[in-house]
């Protein structure tokens, strides 16, 4: 696989741009939390276009795709939530839940910042929900009430007031039993490797093997002008 850090020269002007855009993020600090580097051996996972251990619970769009793109994020993060609430929906709603044919693949990786207290927590909550098909309505309430409950640590209750009671319920067994821990854990070692430097970070990966790197924040108006020249590859 190679990897080119340095954006394609021909992509549209904005992307003189792109990694000056893509400069605000929260910092990994030296120590990062301590991980498991088993994979999730009990859990399935799927390869697509040579990505590999991905939680189909926290992917969206095709399986054949001209471009998976991996998300490297904290839910406790504060740059994280303003790259969600800007630019990453917008492009869920017009390349992936919006877009005929879907061309691309998203998935959304852990990756947990040592000093934040509850991010480990609001993983295992958002992992949860996913694997009942709550995926989405739980990391937009996550995002959403981020300040509230990084204030008042009541993750449980933020992730509550978006389920069922029984969805809950369900949702509580798997935090409990910290079934889907071994995910969110990976999700970090794979981060490491690349390695993340911090969140947000974005890593595009082409069907003919090119791999994009991007630490920070994009707009989504830049990050159009490239998702838009790599799909016509």
């Amino acid at each position: 696989m190679r990897t080119r850090i340095i954006l394609l020269p021909m992509v549209l002007a904005s992307l003189c741009n792109f990694t000056a855009a893509a400069t605000r993020t929260y910092q990994v600090p030296q120590k990062s939390a301590p991980t498991s580097s088993s994979k999730p051996a009990d859990l399935p996972t799927i390869t697509v276009n040579g990505v590999s251990d991905i939680d189909p619970a926290k992917a969206f769009g095709s399986r054949d795709p001209v471009l998976v793109i991996e998300i490297f994020s904290d839910f406790q993060c504060p740059t994280c939530k303003q790259f969600f609430e800007t630019t990453l929906k917008r492009v869920m709603d017009n390349y992936v839940t919006g877009a005929t044919p879907c061309k691309i693949y998203v998935v959304h990786r852990d990756f947990l910042i040592s000093y934040h207290a509850y991010s480990r927590i609001a993983a295992n909550y958002s992992r949860a929900a996913a694997h009942i098909g709550k995926c989405q309505e739980v990391e937009a309430a996550l995002f959403q009430n981020q300040q509230k409950w990084e204030a008042t640590g009541d993750v449980r209750g933020t992730v509550a007031s978006v389920l069922t009671p029984a969805e809950m319920k369900k949702v509580q067994t798997f935090v409990d039993a910290k079934t889907f821990e071994p995910f969110v854990d990976h999700d970090h070692q794979l981060g490491l490797r690349l390695p993340v430097r911090g969140t947000p970070t974005m890593v595009f990966h082409t069907r003919d093997g090119q791999t994009y790197p991007v630490n920070g924040i994009v707009s989504y108006e830049v990050l159009k002008d490239f998702l838009d020249h790599l799909l016509v590859r």
